[in-house]
């Protein structure tokens, strides 16, 4: 039927009146003929268009029966127009048409051709109307028309659905429509519609809100026009209604997304840098990055982010860099350590992590700085804890050693150095005059002299007791340089300049840690293999309050960016030549316990200085009491003073009282317990010479024993070949600084000056009683 204007109902009437029909028809339109069986299938489909439906009738009769198949096919939903054809003029008069039908023409009319081609003419114009209504009806904006004259509304049924009121809410005129407007935009709407009617100014997207059945509002967007008459006057005002309550929402949505992000992107405690990726203009920073950086946020957003790091960075932190970036580009969250710039010029620890987000269509890259000084100062407390504590269990375990090694090598070194000096007086006693007897005495005494230094040497820097809380600067650094030596001698020459100087608050051994950690460091900074234009200075000066010690080499030095990390504990810079920075914070450390300090200056390729500063010591003068005479009432000179000898080694014991046996009257015991039995006999010697370290009763439980029995404390000189144990290194202190120790090895001299000092202190007592 597409194409069909016209359609011909036949209701069984006589052949002209159709003839008649036909005829009229065929000049107008294109036509077809339905039965009443056909027309009734055809209403049977709902929204079938039928067209005009003309009924050619030569007797009021043939009406009837139409009637109910052309209402129960418009009930049905079928588009359709209905003509009565009339044969005579007296037919159309007398014919009451009912509702159903439209129109009725009679063919002999002269105008019926007009008429028909108009009744043409407004079908397609209705049917185009019906087709607009129904394409307004199923569009996504909603339509309205305002009656003005009548005060008449009417909205499409998508309006309706849209603004969510049920059939009989739907607003009826302008006032029952201004009262779903939401109050606070009522004033606005009615004052566009009324600058649209009155001044013909647009009505174009007017926002409002608009209630439904719920009591909701949703967010609608208006635009209309007026339809006007000759004079201007507005009769119509007609227009769309967009809905923009889904768009509103994630709209809404999305400005909470944004507040909150700014808000967390603003007030989180970390700083936030936003970037672009392709240019590496900052876009955004945060207000926690005024405080890390130590500048304002406009003075941040548009500068280079390369601009918030320092500009030497470590071919490590470079490296680091490019892997941080390849892991972005994979789309992995990346995180670095890496220091940032502060505006004062300090370097401040941070980690970054970072994520590439994409903005406006603009790739970017969202980094979170954490300041983590606190943290790293903190890591590396604990390093140096762990560095402090690595040191101290290897110095005292070397301590030990050295103690034990002392110990064993003092002994056999105190006979070998005494008898060779017995040797001398018994040639000399003999009057043997050999040259190259002689000779061979004294080099083998400067020999053993030598080891005897060594030990003591060994023992000084080993000690991790913290008993010698001073020491000589320029005997350390004797000491230290000596240590050292073997590995100087082959690489660089040592120049020393030595000025005397106070006592500084530092152990032998600490000090001596300081400064073989920096000649180490020195020995192996130099690239040049002659070892005659290496070249290594240690200088000794004081001022008013302080002792300078100044280590120079004329090495390859240290590069900046090394120069600032020497201090890091374990930092170390492997080279083909050697290392550097070993242990300097643990020197630092050392130093600043006693309010010293050390500094570090170098010139790549021109050597390295370090200066210490440390604080002497002044010591109170001690009044020298003189020891009174010998009394001769109480100490008869005729008679030779009786000297107890106690020591448990035989070669020892027998070297003593060759030593000493000319002058005095010897008793010699092996062990401290005869010793005690003795004394308690009542046989009380002038003085008593033990060792402390021996099996069995050692010096101390020797020496206490003895004190009960009466004031014979004063009798006693001690000899030692080193304290192993913290006892009796304490009770080695003890003794000498009563003036009561006597160190092996030593010579007969040294001795016999010990013996005569106890004897002395001894007569001084008795004096005074």
């Amino acid at each position: 039927m597409r194409g069909i204007e016209f359609s011909i109902l036949d209701t069984g009437s006589n052949a002209p009146a159709h003839e008649m029909a036909e005829f009229a028809l065929k000049e107008i339109g294109r036509f077809c003929w339905l039965t009443l069986k056909e027309f009734d299938e055809c209403r049977a489909q709902r929204g079938a268009e039928i067209g005009i439906l003309v009924i050619p009738v030569a007797d009021a009769k043939d009406l009837s029966g139409c009637q109910k198949l052309i209402d129960r096919s418009r009930r049905r939903g079928a588009n359709l127009s209905v003509l009565v054809l009339a044969q005579t003029a007296q037919l159309a008069e007398d014919i009451i048409l009912d509702d159903c039908f439209d129109a009725m023409i009679c063919i002999k009319w002269a105008s019926a051709a007009h008429l028909l081609r108009q009744n043409l003419k407004d079908h397609k114009r209705r049917l185009q109307n019906h087709a607009f209504k129904a394409f307004l009806d199923h569009s996504v904006d909603g339509y309205w028309i305002w009656d003005i004259e009548n005060d008449d509304i009417e909205w499409s049924e998508r309006t309706r659905e849209m603004v969510g009121v049920e059939k009989n809410g739907v607003p009826r005129n302008i006032c029952q429509f201004v009262e779903l407007v939401h109050p606070l935009d009522r004033a606005r709407v009615e004052q566009a519609i009324k600058s649209h009617l009155q001044h013909e100014k647009p009505y174009k997207n007017v926002e409002m809100r608009v209630k439904g059945a719920d009591g909701s509002f949703g967010h609608f967007l208006a635009n209309g026009a007026a339809l006007r008459d000759q004079k201007g006057n507005s009769i119509l005002l007609v227009g769309s209604l967009t809905d923009h309550t889904p768009m509103q929402k994630v709209e809404q949505k999305l400005e909470n997304t944004q507040k909150r992000f700014s808000a967390l992107f603003h007030l989180m405690n970390d700083a936030a840098v936003l970037a672009d990726v392709k240019t590496g203009l900052i876009l955004e920073v945060n207000q926690t990055a005024e405080r890390l950086w130590g500048k304002s946020v406009s003075d941040l957003i548009g500068c280079h982010h390369t601009e918030l790091h320092p500009s030497v960075l470590t071919e490590t932190v470079k490296q680091d860099f490019i892997d941080h970036m390849t892991a972005l580009k994979e789309n992995k969250r990346a995180s670095i350590q890496v220091p940032i710039l502060h505006e004062n010029g300090t370097e401040v620890p941070v980690e970054i992590s970072s994520s590439l987000i994409e903005l406006d269509e603009k790739l970017t890259i969202l980094d979170v700085f954490r300041d983590i000084s606190d943290r790293v100062r903190a890591e590396q407390k604990i390093r140096e804890r762990d560095a402090q504590i690595q040191l101290s269990s290897h110095l005292a375990s070397m301590g030990t050693l050295a103690a034990g090694v002392a110990h064993e090598i003092n002994n056999p070194l105190t006979y070998v150095l005494g008898n060779l000096n017995v040797l001398k007086d018994l040639m000399r006693e003999h009057k043997v005059e050999s040259h190259d007897v002689n000779k061979v005495i004294e080099a083998a005494l400067t020999g053993s002299r030598y080891v005897r230094e060594i030990v003591s040497d060994l023992k000084a820097i080993s000690r991790v007791d913290g008993g010698d809380e001073t020491s000589d600067p320029c005997k350390v650094i004797r000491i230290a340089s000596k240590m050292a030596m073997s590995d100087l001698r082959h690489r660089a020459k040592l120049n020393m300049n030595l000025a005397p100087t106070p006592e500084v608050p530092l152990s032998s051994s600490r000090l001596s840690q300081v400064i073989l950690n920096i000649l180490n460091n020195a020995a192996r900074a130099f690239c040049q293999k002659d070892r005659t234009k290496n070249l290594i200075g240690i200088s000794v000066t004081k001022d008013k309050a302080n002792v300078r010690i100044v280590i120079k080499d004329n090495g390859r030095g240290i590069s900046p960016e090394d120069l600032n990390r020497v201090w890091e504990p374990f930092f170390s810079k492997t080279v083909q030549h050697g290392g550097l920075g070993l242990g300097l914070s643990i020197c630092r450390r050392i130093l600043q316990e006693v309010d010293g300090t050390i500094e570090i200056k170098s010139d790549l390729g021109h050597g390295t200085t370090v200066k210490i500063s440390l604080p002497f010591v002044q010591k109170e003068k001690k009044i020298a009491c003189p020891i009174p005479a010998l009394s001769a009432a109480k100490i008869d000179l005729n008679l030779r003073p009786s000297v107890m000898i106690v020591d448990d080694n035989q070669l020892v014991l027998t070297l003593l009282a060759r030593m000493l046996q000319n002058e005095y009257n010897i008793t010699e015991f092996m062990d401290a317990r005869s010793a005690l039995a003795a004394v308690k006999t009542g046989k009380i010697p002038d003085v008593i010479i033990s060792d402390i370290m021996m099996p069995e009763m050692d010096g101390q439980a020797f020496y206490e024993e003895t004190r009960k029995l009466g004031s014979y404390s004063t009798r006693f000189l001690f000899i030692t070949g080193g304290a192993v144990t913290e006892e009796s290194l304490e009770f080695e202190r003890k003794m000498a600084a009563l003036g009561r120790l006597l160190l092996k090895p030593f010579e007969a001299d040294q001795l016999r000056a010990a013996l005569n000092k106890t004897l002395a202190l001894q007569g001084a007592l008795e004096y005074d009683h």
